[in-house]
């Protein structure tokens, strides 16, 4: 039976979301960005795009090419539980949907000719109930495999339907820019060049002998793609429930003191949503990331003792990051991931001594939280943080 693989992709995908919600934001070029000197450009929309602003640009940079955008702080939160509505939508014509990037996923509708139609006529279907439901436009590419359908909406306009019949996809892919191919970015894209290899079809029928001696084990998978060969399948999204948070710091540090002063502030603001959601983290997950580029990250098992309080789940983050902070290099960004949620609840202790265990943590916590919850979150602040 000849695979039918649905690629839809929204562009600009955090931009248009955030127009949904504020749709004053569609008149000038819009940028989402963090707050702070040293943000990067989470996403733009189309006018942005035009003024030469992408994403992962610096914000100064952005800022630079154009003095009229717009800045708005990034919801990131928002625009994941929109990209997960997204995937849900979908699963009425399918129970493989594979969301991958927020705002893209790709469909199995292999089969599915006897209940909803021809894949071209289902695919457009779904586009125009995208739009119709949720106010969003995606590209559509449709062929017999991921690799070909994510090429072939990228060929195509929002709102449109690219369809590569099955046996012709090394005839699409042949007069395309290599750098069209999911995985090859400027990197290879510049090695290549220096070959003459400018198009998928000239990739294609290169000589792998010649190609092995510069991408060594990766040559194979170079020539493999570029022939529109993929048998990977669509897997079901399994939806994981974490909470994470991400610091890019002021500036490059090497301090401990200040890294731990970054860190418990993350802390306290990932304890705020744990608390809120009434959850409880089974698993830390940190990572640090050097002004150099390299990284490293630990995980911890957290029992229901550490996350009694802020000081106390900033206890076993602290054992972790000094567990892997050992290069003598500033540090750029810190990343904290609570995973393994699950609802709060404290074993009964065994002996007598053991009943007021953590209780003043969780008293004070409470009086904390009923402050901010009153005054606001910066109303006060611990030491460590002044």
């Amino acid at each position: 039976m000849t695979r039918n693989i649905v690629y839809m992709q929204i562009p600009d995908f955090y931009a248009s979301v955030e127009e949904l919600r504020r749709p004053e934001l569609k008149k000038a070029p819009l940028v989402l960005a963090r707050p702070g000197p040293r943000s990067v450009v989470q996403g733009v929309n189309g006018q942005a795009a035009k003024e030469g602003v992408r994403e992962g640009m610096p914000l100064s940079l952005a800022l630079r090419l154009c003095r009229r955008i717009q800045v708005r702080d990034s919801d990131v939160y928002h625009y994941r539980a929109k990209h997960l509505e997204i995937v849900r939508q979908f699963e009425w014509c399918s129970p493989l949907v594979e969301g991958g990037l927020p705002g893209s996923c790709f469909i199995d509708i292999s089969g599915t000719g006897r209940l909803f139609g021809a894949g071209p006529d289902l695919a457009c279907r779904m586009e125009r109930e995208l739009w119709g439901k949720m106010g969003l436009r995606a590209r559509i590419g449709l062929a017999s495999n991921k690799l070909v359908s994510q090429v072939a909406a990228r060929c195509t306009a929002p709102g449109d339907l690219s369809f590569i019949f099955p046996g012709s996809e090394k005839t699409f892919l042949s007069p395309l820019p290599v750098d069209y191919l999911p995985g090859i970015g400027e990197v290879t894209a510049s090695k290549l060049a220096g070959f003459n290899i400018l198009s998928i079809g000239r990739l294609a029928d290169f000589s792998p002998d010649m190609l092995s001696a510069v991408f060594g084990r990766s040559a194979e998978r170079l020539l493999r793609i570029a022939k529109g060969m993929d048998t990977s399948a669509v897997f079901a999204s399994k939806e994981i429930p974490r909470i994470c948070v991400s610091k890019i710091l002021t500036r490059d540090e090497i301090d401990p003191q200040r890294l731990e002063s970054a860190l418990f502030e993350q802390v306290e603001e990932a304890g705020w949503e744990l608390r809120r959601h009434n959850r409880r983290p089974g698993v830390l997950r940190l990572e640090i990331r050097y002004a150099d580029g390299m990284w490293a990250d630990t995980k911890r098992r957290l029992t229901p003792w550490d996350v009694v309080s802020d000081r106390s789940l900033f206890q076993s983050v602290l054992v972790a990051f000094r567990r892997i902070f050992h290069r003598r290099v500033a540090v750029r960004r810190l990343v904290m991931e609570f995973s393994q949620l699950a609802m709060p609840g404290l074993q009964l202790p065994l002996f007598t001594w053991e009943n007021n265990r953590g209780s003043k943590e969780r008293d004070l916590q409470e009086a904390l939280d009923s402050m901010r919850k009153k005054f606001g979150k910066k109303i006060i602040s611990w030491a460590r943080l002044a």
